[in-house]
């Protein structure tokens, strides 16, 4: 990206929230390259966390709250909660409305390049949630570690589960909207999550390529995946005369 395309964009973004979530949760030789730029309204709620980033950072390699021309809503506000450790281990864009919140001690953390979390993100970590590398989610996805209730099972010794369990979504996981990963859940690579469904257990022993649907989740399918490369979408658009423009 030009220097000049650089500069007009950081014009077009919240100048006060990109200056302060980059100088106040980053170290100064990170900061001073503004490798975080916020978009809309903002509120950074928690700061005693941090924020990782790779050694070697450029401009705007994170995007907050910019909009999504598919779900042409009101902009709602983006609120995160930085009490935890953050880690990101490369590109990463938020749309509008994210809600993180990582609690004390917590670790939430994001890996390599393509991961796109969708309009209405919600994330809660109390423990540890990690998300791999080239993960989408579509719109209002919610993500949590926690079930922020004690539940006591009366017919196995009146136990007491704990609160919190650790979630790890793989690499190139492809999320559909309105749905929830809970406690727990542990999904392998190259795996679809259908739309509003609730993944709330240990899937790590199923195989590439499969299809999870419905509340709970249960495989559905195997031997199936989404087409990340963009020349080949490109070819299919035109195979399909499906035409992508912003509404």
């Amino acid at each position: 990206m030009s220097y000049i395309k650089l500069i007009l964009r950081f014009l077009r973004c919240n100048i006060l929230q990109t200056l302060r979530i980059n100088f106040k949760m980053l170290p100064w030789r990170q900061a001073v390259r503004l490798p975080i730029f916020v978009y809309g309204r903002f509120k950074l709620r928690g700061t005693r966390g941090r924020i990782v980033l790779p050694d070697q950072v450029s401009a705007e390699m994170i995007i907050i709250g910019k909009r999504d021309y598919y779900v042409a809503t009101a902009i709602p506000q983006s609120i995160w909660t930085i009490n935890g450790t953050l880690t990101f281990a490369g590109r990463m864009k938020f749309a509008h409305g994210s809600y993180l919140l990582v609690a004390d001690g917590a670790e939430l953390s994001f890996g390599t390049g393509g991961t796109y979390c969708g309009t209405n993100f919600k994330v809660m970590c109390f423990e540890k949630i990690t998300i791999g590398h080239n993960v989408r989610m579509a719109w209002d996805v919610q993500i949590m570690d926690s079930s922020f209730h004690y539940i006591q099972l009366i017919e196995k010794d009146n136990a007491i589960p704990p609160l919190t369990k650790p979630v790890l979504l793989a690499g190139n996981i492809w999320i559909g909207n309105r749905t929830t990963i809970a406690k727990g859940a542990q999904v392998p690579q190259e795996v679809i999550i259908a739309s509003n469904s609730l993944v709330n257990k240990d899937f790590s022993s199923i195989e590439p390529y499969s299809l999870l649907a419905g509340a709970p989740a249960t495989l559905k399918a195997t031997g199936i995946r989404r087409i990340w490369d963009e020349e080949q979408q490109r070819e299919l658009d035109q195979q399909y005369h499906y035409h992508r423009t912003h509404l």
